[in-house]
């Protein structure tokens, strides 16, 4: 039988990241959260009810950052340490404790926003245009922005205090996920599999061996079912809980209310859905029929879809040669932007391989004045390099944008996030293209280069965007949603976006349990809209074309200075039609051709 995957503390500990760079222990911790909530409390006895005056005004904004700078030191090393191990009883209780600090914290602080936003204009303009206010201008103009949207004082207060009981439905997801879910071992010619959430979205989806992948599809989607119910259940909750919200504060529909916090618009957003599904759709059934022919098949399903384009054995790259390659690709980037990639090497931000109860997939969760910690799941196929550009794109992002902005400015919109991560991507890729590599070679790097990067960026995710705006007009329609509903709207989207060119597998209507990102908003979206803009930032920038690389790093450093259509801009690329999109889609359908030509 092959074996479980390990326990955290039978991890190599050179391949894991380094928490320590936030608290060199538990009881530093424990002291840190002591000091935090004092000086929380000190905070609201010093301002509550005295903001009016401008000097007084100045320092509370310094101070409140600093508290903010504080929490986000604490909340990564609770919520990092429990992302990789939920057996340890400590990481457990560290988070439990850590929802209920947010809970406290934000009641106590929400005097703050709203005093703030009471204010004589004069005096927050006064601020904003000081030498002194000019870093804290943006958080100011958005909280004007969202002003609004704010209920009154008493029930913020309210919200705040029970937000950790009214939200909760992620914890859940990923308790049942991580924790609960078991999935039955299957066997193939006469060897026996163990099959876990990581191991199949890591290993088995993609294996060489059909027989291997269609049993592990079939024993990953019996254990999903057991569960189907009480995930649906929980995401519907957290859906109506945000249509509860939406009202609340004066929207009329829950999209609106989650799109106006991406300064997005509705047209923009189902712009993006729509045209991949009508436009993008008809290339990505090209890319099927090809593989369907490369392995011999007349028609692969979603079984086999995300397995390697090539019939060669899958190519593998150690961490060690992955380094030297993503090091020497984004240099292209400049000096300042190679230190932040060789520091998160050297001092071990980067998390490596799989365990028992690691989260799955791969994220980068950047630290004010802190680390860029990157989780992955790390399989050592030659895609993997892909997926640490991804991730080092969004290290790179906040680094820069920390070093510059305040830490009250605003984030980049959701709408702008996943642009420089992908962007990586494609540097990457065609560093990798322009290596003296045969034409089968640069055949196979294509496939991969489009099984990976758009496949997981613009159809994987796309498609769950699609299911998702389905489940939030049933929702503002006042529909009954149940499990059944959901897989009939999961199922029609896939149904809609292969048609008669990839089978269907039982099971794949239940592909909705397996997204997280249903719990941060509309974020699903967002990663083809970023891939919009990272397909052509990325190409100019790997023909190191100096003026786009001078202005990317420019964007970079903004942070949510801009909208995330003026951060467009500024790079070069329009996203006020659907050009872009259409040029992306170009730029796949041209690679199929380069393909087929190479063959």
């Amino acid at each position: 039988m092959t074996q479980q995957l390990p326990l955290r503390q039978e991890l190599p500990v050179e391949e894991t990241w380094q928490l320590e760079l936030l608290f060199d222990s538990q009881e530093t911790y424990e002291e840190a959260l002591g000091k935090f909530k004092l000086q929380l409390t000190q905070f609201v006895e010093t301002y509550n009810g005295k903001l009016a005056e401008e000097e007084v005004l100045l320092a509370s904004l310094k101070d409140y950052g600093d508290l903010y700078q504080q929490l986000y030191h604490l909340s990564a090393y609770a919520s990092l340490a429990y992302e990789t191990d939920k057996l340890n009883e400590t990481f457990e209780i560290n988070m439990s404790q850590m929802e209920d600090l947010y809970e406290w914290q934000a009641k106590q602080l929400t005097f703050y926003k709203h005093q703030l936003v009471e204010l004589d204009s004069a005096v927050l303009e006064a601020v904003s245009n000081s030498e002194a206010g000019a870093e804290y201008k943006a958080y100011l103009e958005d909280l004007l922005r969202k002003k609004e949207t704010f209920l009154s004082q008493e029930v913020e207060e309210v919200l705040s205090g029970l937000d950790n009981s009214i939200f909760n439905q992620y914890r859940q997801y990923l308790t049942m996920k991580l924790q609960d879910m078991t999935f039955d071992n299957f066997e193939v010619e006469g060897k026996t599999y163990a099959n876990s959430f990581n191991g199949f979205e890591g290993d088995y989806e993609v294996h060489p061996n059909s027989e291997v992948r269609k049993k592990a599809w079939a024993s990953f989607h019996d254990g999903l079912r057991r569960f189907e119910n009480s995930a649906a259940v929980n995401y519907i909750n957290y859906v109506q809980t945000q249509k509860k919200m939406a009202s609340l504060r004066g929207f009329d529909t829950t999209i609106d209310y989650l799109l106006f916090d991406q300064k997005v618009s509705n047209e923009a957003y189902n712009r993006q859905i729509d045209i991949i599904m009508s436009e993008f759709a008809p290339v990505m059934r090209r890319y099927a029929r090809m593989l369907a022919q490369e392995h011999g098949v007349e028609k692969v399903s979603l079984a086999d879809i995300k397995m390697s384009f090539s019939t060669a054995e899958a190519a593998t790259i150690s961490i060690a040669d992955s380094r030297k390659m993503i090091e020497e690709a984004l240099s292209v980037l400049g000096e300042e932007y190679s230190d932040i990639v060789k520091t998160a090497f050297e001092e071990r931000w980067i998390d490596y391989p799989m365990n028992q109860t690691k989260s799955t997939g791969g994220f980068c969760s950047t630290i004010y004045n802190g680390p860029s910690y990157i989780l992955l799941n790390w399989t050592g196929l030659m895609s993997e390099v892909l997926v640490l550009a991804h991730e080092l794109g969004h290290a790179g992002h906040f680094q820069l944008t920390n070093r510059n902005q305040n830490i009250l400015t605003p984030e980049a919109s959701l709408y702008f996030i996943e642009a420089p991560s992908t962007a990586n991507e494609v540097i990457m890729c065609q560093y990798l293209l322009n290596q003296p590599i045969s034409n089968e070679q640069k055949r196979i790097l294509i496939g991969e280069f489009i099984s990976r990067t758009y496949f997981h960026n613009m159809v994987t995710h796309l498609l769950e965007a699609d299911f998702q705006r389905k489940v939030y007009l049933a929702i503002e329609k006042g529909d009954v949603l149940n499990a059944s509903r959901l897989n009939a709207f999961f199922k029609e989207t896939l149904q809609t976006f292969w048609g008669e060119d990839v089978e269907i597998n039982d099971g794949a209507e239940l592909t909705w349990m397996r997204q997280p990102h249903y719990f941060i908003g509309l974020y699903s979206y967002t990663y083809s809209a970023g891939l919009t803009i990272g397909t052509q930032i990325g190409q100019r920038i790997a023909n190191r074309e100096e003026a786009a690389i001078e202005s990317w790093l420019e964007v970079l450093r903004a942070g949510g200075t801009l909208n995330p259509i003026e951060l467009a801009a500024k790079a070069g690329v329009s996203m006020k039609d659907g050009e872009a999109l259409r040029t992306a889609i170009s730029f796949v359908d041209g690679l199929l051709d380069q393909m087929e030509a190479l063959k």
